[in-house]
């Protein structure tokens, strides 16, 4: 079941609580962050258009399901995980990340030019000048150019929505013609070409609409609930809450048609309904299934499972503030508890691996973040217990409702302190309570376990919402200032080893500190008919595939 909205950010967004976003308390970054970008005054050039090599017969319709109605589609405050589908099939940025094949074990998390043709930075870092891809039009026919790429650039900020934060440090646009868009920064940042490739981008929408549906310097936001203004393969032709949304495929679209005519959308939020609604040929895929129901699924005929690596970790957060987790030395001896190998396998099956960073795969090289630690058993922490106050060994083990795995690992997790000599309560919450444990330290979990995803693929949009002191999603409020200074270091860096280095040395830091306990990276499941094809998938984009690939086979 879905935990994976993001949490709003601070009215003052800076980089002390720089992401925040309504998220999947179980939802959720770079090692490629900066792959295909360059440094100093380097170009990279756009390749192929990347669109479907096959077109359908015009009648073709792809069906699938969301647990929960998303957030409006308007894309500069849309912030979900669900809905990604929606967003993304009908707008585009100037950047994307490279889509993932089906079972790659990695992703290289590799960014390259999308509605920009190609880009070049300034050796300071300060200035990002974009050459945009002609003959490019919005669903409306007027051309997407510099002075719309602007305008597009200053709604963002004008709606000011949680997304607004990826360009806080802009100081100035320029367009000095109409296929060139400037951006000068006001300081350097290391994450800026991940946040215009990302999810939560900065996305193209037509001046005319928007200007057109505009009432009361609202910027169209009304109108955008339930119409599209983008560059995208598709445009929204249906949104009703609790029902469906449809999208329709956009003709004039300047790369290759996608195959399906229309992609149909039903809202089911139990998840019998939508698995027999698979097995009846209702459904085309399904996504974010518990792992027992993909356990089922594997080998049986008539059915895929197709699955992607993605930004998912499943971690503890540990209070370091109250009772018995105060003293270092229990919170490590709790780590050494949790035998990872044998929960993960029970829990996740072939879903996901055993976490070996602190951060998300491929956002930092392999080797550093290290996260490996040697499971001890339960004496050493049962020993510990056995010493403390009585009224410290009763804690408050949590995770959010509606969350299947998280909540079959929180279980065993209880089963584990209760044998240690812990008296543990179990705290179900949904989701927008576990948002505001920031703010309610009194009555939050001592130990709060869930699976979490960045916004994009560059470290610090893991660190800084999940592990600064006073993040958005840091939870249980550990704080190291230390590592808080190493990540703002890194966010400032004009060179990419340096970027990383920071980036690992804050990690370190943060694993001494044993208020976060890793245990596994999750993979992004679908379950598929059996004529489906064509799966890519980005991966800081969790449950959203690329639509510009599916195709169905012939009968």
């Amino acid at each position: 079941m879905p935990t994976t909205l993001r949490t709003p950010l601070p009215d003052n967004p800076g980089h002390t609580a720089r992401y925040g976003r309504r998220f999947l308390a179980a939802l959720l970054a770079l090692l490629a962050l900066l792959a295909a970008a360059c440094s100093g005054g380097e170009t990279t050039d756009a390749g192929d258009s990347g669109g479907a090599t096959e077109t359908g017969d015009g009648g073709d319709v792809l069906r699938l399901a969301f647990w929960t109605d998303m957030q409006v589609p308007d894309p500069d405050i849309f912030y979900e995980i669900e809905g990604n589908q929606v967003v993304l099939s009908t707008y585009e940025g100037l950047l994307r990340y490279k889509p993932d094949e089906p079972g790659a074990a990695t992703t290289k998390n590799e960014i390259e030019p999308w509605l920009a043709e190609s880009y070049t930075i300034s050796d300071d870092g300060l200035t990002y000048t974009f050459k945009l891809r002609q003959g490019v039009t919005f669903l409306d026919g007027t051309p997407m150019d510099a002075e719309a790429v602007k305008f597009s650039f200053e709604r963002r900020t004008k709606v000011n929505s949680s997304p607004a934060y990826m360009l806080a440090d802009v100081a100035a646009y320029e367009t000095p013609d109409a296929s060139t868009f400037v951006v000068k920064l006001t300081k350097p940042v290391s994450a800026f070409l991940d946040y215009l490739a990302a999810p939560y981008s900065p996305k193209m929408v037509s001046p005319a609409l928007i200007n057109a549906n505009e009432k009361a310097g609202d910027a169209a936001q009304d109108w955008i609930k339930t119409n599209s203004a983008g560059t995208g393969p598709y445009q929204l032709s249906e949104f009703s809450l609790g029902q469906r949304y449809v999208l329709t495929r956009n003709d004039a679209y300047w790369g290759d048609a996608p195959f399906f005519r229309e992609i149909v959308i039903n809202i089911v939020p139990d998840a019998a309904t939508q698995q027999l609604q698979l097995e009846g040929g209702d459904l085309d895929v399904l996504h974010q299934v518990p792992s027992s129901t993909t356990a089922e699924f594997r080998g049986k005929e008539g059915f895929q499972v197709i699955d992607f690596p993605v930004l998912f970790k499943t971690m503890v957060w540990v209070d370091p503030n109250r009772a018995a987790f105060k003293d270092k030395a229990v919170r490590i001896a709790l780590r050494e508890a949790i035998d990872r190998e044998t929960l993960i396998k029970q829990v996740f099956g072939d879903d996901a691996q055993i976490s070996t960073q602190l951060y998300p795969v491929g956002e930092l090289p392999e080797g550093t973040a290290l996260d490996a630690y040697d499971y001890k058993g339960i004496e050493p922490l049962k020993t510990m217990v056995a010493k403390l106050p009585e009224a410290d060994r009763d804690i408050v083990l949590g995770y959010t409702t509606g969350s299947t795995n998280d909540q079959r690992l929180t279980e065993a997790v209880q089963a584990m302190l209760t044998e240690a000599g812990f008296e543990v309560t179990i705290k179900s919450d949904v989701l927008a309570t576990v948002f505001d444990y920031v703010s309610q330290p009194d009555s939050r979990p001592n130990v709060y376990i869930g699976t979490v995803n960045p916004d994009a693929a560059h470290p610090d949009t893991w660190a800084r919402i999940f592990h600064y002191t006073g993040g958005a999603l840091n939870y249980l409020g550990a704080s190291v200032p230390e590592a808080d200074a190493l990540i703002d270091e890194g966010l400032a860096a004009t060179d990419r080893t340096v970027m990383l280095q920071k980036y690992a040395e804050a990690a370190d830091l943060w694993i001494d500190d044993a208020t976060f306990i890793t245990l596994a990276d999750v993979r992004d499941v679908f379950i598929a008919g059996p004529d489906i094809t064509g799966f890519t998938h980005k991966s800081p984009a969790p449950f959203n595939l690329e639509p510009l690939t599916l195709t169905r086979k012939p009968a």
